[in-house]
């Protein structure tokens, strides 16, 4: 699978031909809207996104395993509304060329110190999602793994820019909607199906069971504080999510204003969608009968919850195409 990764990356790379900084960093302003709207779709549905939809929903509840995938696609739609278009239109090359020019050089260092840091952060949390899969389903070392797909990630990137992290992604979304496609009705199958998870589900956590958080405070989970921190997290998964380089760079490696603005718009509803089968997951781990060494890891660490069921669950082959679906996430 990587070697495919490196092979889809070195074609790409050619459309890189100009060698010129725009190629490398915004694919030369000519990437086709479909592309730039898988990219950005795979770009919010990363490992995270689909390790914690399922911890959520099997730890706490339904609002909180939906409210990542939920906001973070809203965040798209606003972002697609209201700055895809103008930033497009000034033709920037990166999220800090707006306060270059408003603030000057000076200001624009400072601001990208917290731009950087973030997208570090964040790749180091993907990563540990890809290592700690390959550990459940492999029995692969932590490092190792880490090193390996940040090796092959770098490489391919490396190679050509934006037109190979655009046309990789394209691939990786698509094993992501295949291994969720057939990893769900198989698991769901495995524990009585769709009606019978849920009764499960709503019946040992009825307070849980709700796609949003009640009004007012209900029972041990939905407390006051928790129901107004689930909002917090809410509003700035929203709008947090807009102020990131590479949101911008697939915004504006788009031909037109028009098009940027509609890449991401589309790729806000298709992150919700994808939002469903992480989440229908998450209650198959709540339900299925697990050996008490497996419930007891789970206890301990239930980002292991969607990684364990492709190994115990689903049939080796259906796993395995579940752990492609996460490293082409992760990827």
């Amino acid at each position: 699978m990587y070697a495919a990764f490196m092979a889809v990356g070195w074609v790409a790379s050619r459309r890189a031909h100009n060698g010129t900084a725009a190629d490398l960093i915004v694919a030369g302003r000519t990437m086709p809207m479909w592309v730039a709207a898988l990219t950005m779709t795979a770009t919010w549905v990363d490992g995270g996104y689909l390790l914690g939809t399922a911890e959520g929903v099997y730890k706490s509840s339904v609002a909180t395993g939906l409210q990542g995938g939920l906001c973070f696609g809203i965040s798209l739609i606003l972002g697609g509304l209201f700055f895809a278009r103008r930033m497009r239109a000034y033709a920037f090359t990166t999220l800090i060329d707006p306060f270059e020019a408003r603030f000057g050089a000076g200001w624009a260092v400072v601001l990208s110190i917290p731009a950087m840091l973030a997208e570090m952060f964040w790749s180091a949390e993907l990563l540990v999602a890809l290592g700690s899969t390959f550990g459940v389903i492999l029995g692969m070392d932590l490092t190792t793994a880490i090193l390996i797909s940040a090796a092959v990630v770098t490489l391919y990137t490396l190679a050509g820019g934006m037109w190979a992290v655009a046309y990789t992604d394209a691939v990786q979304l698509g094993l992501v909607a295949v291994g969720l496609a057939l990893a769900v009705p198989v698991a769901l199958a495995a524990v009585g199906g769709l009606g019978h998870v849920w009764d499960v589900y709503a019946t040992a956590r009825p307070e849980a069971a709700t796609l949003l958080p009640p009004l007012h405070a209900s029972g041990a989970l939905w407390s006051h504080q928790r129901i107004v921190s689930w909002w917090d997290v809410s509003t700035m998964l929203v709008l947090g999510g807009v102020p990131w380089n590479c949101y911008f760079q697939r915004v504006l490696s788009c031909r037109s204003p028009g098009d940027a603005a509609k890449h991401s718009i589309f790729s806000g509803l298709l992150t919700i969608v994808l939002t469903a089968p992480p989440l229908l997951l998450g209650l198959v781990a709540f339900a299925y009968p697990w050996t008490p060494d497996v419930a007891t890891q789970l206890a301990a660490q239930p980002a292991d919850a969607l990684p364990l069921i492709f190994r115990d669950v689903t049939p080796q082959i259906v796993g395995l195409l579940g752990l492609a679906a996460i490293i082409g996430a992760v990827t």
